[in-house]
């Protein structure tokens, strides 16, 4: 009736790459050359790859 509520914004296109990582890549817009660059790298081993740890504190 008032029109109180704040007004909801349009929703954002995210797209969300994890690949088992700790901590997941957020991509707002599509790579140039994306299609290229998965046939330049070779594959990669994770039995020498570090996970790093993250801790996420409580405000």
């Amino acid at each position: 009736m008032f029109k109180f509520r704040k007004k909801r914004e349009k929703g954002h296109e995210y797209n969300l790459t994890y690949d088992n990582l700790a901590v997941p890549e957020i991509h707002t817009h599509e790579p140039e050359d994306a299609a290229d660059e998965d046939e330049k790298k070779p594959g990669i081993t994770y039995d020498s790859v570090a996970i790093p740890e993250i801790h996420i504190r409580k405000r």
